[in-house]
């Protein structure tokens, strides 16, 4: 297991919130465009403006669903990977909690029932043993 393999459902779910905040900024972008009504002729920079920006939302939007749609097959592919390399069914909690429903360390022991230190311990000592993971774990410090 790579840290990219590991790592793969936290980066999705990283894009997915990144997406969600800027679509969140794009329309207030959109709500805040007002228009000059004066009477006197004016550019069509504000249409343009709020259509350039429809464009993006939809866009955006577009991306979202996209990678919303990969995330189960992620997780699924995740945890098949989790079950094959790991051979303790302890390991394969830890890693299902830590790296599929990305909990912390310290939610990760909460729900085991373990104390931080522990689980701490079990990681690095997977770590050590495969020699894939030794970028993984070296982020993990």
């Amino acid at each position: 297991m790579t840290d990219k393999e590991l790592n793969s459902v936290r980066e999705l779910n990283k894009q997915i919130r990144e997406l969600e905040r800027h679509l969140v900024a794009l329309r207030i972008s959109v709500e805040n465009i007002t228009p000059i009504l004066d009477g006197l002729p004016h550019s069509t920079d504000v249409k343009s403006r709020v259509e350039k920006l429809a464009l993006d939302i939809v866009d955006d939007e577009k991306q979202l669903a996209t990678l919303r749609e990969q995330l189960p097959h992620v997780k699924i592919n995740l945890v098949n990977l989790i079950m094959r390399e790991a051979d303790n069914p302890t390991l394969q909690t830890l890693l299902i909690l830590r790296y599929v429903a990305c909990c912390s360390f310290k939610e990760t022991a909460r729900r085991m029932k373990f104390t931080l230190r522990h689980v701490y311990r079990i990681h690095e000592k997977f770590f050590k043993m495969s020699p894939a993971c030794t970028l993984a774990a070296k982020m993990e410090s």
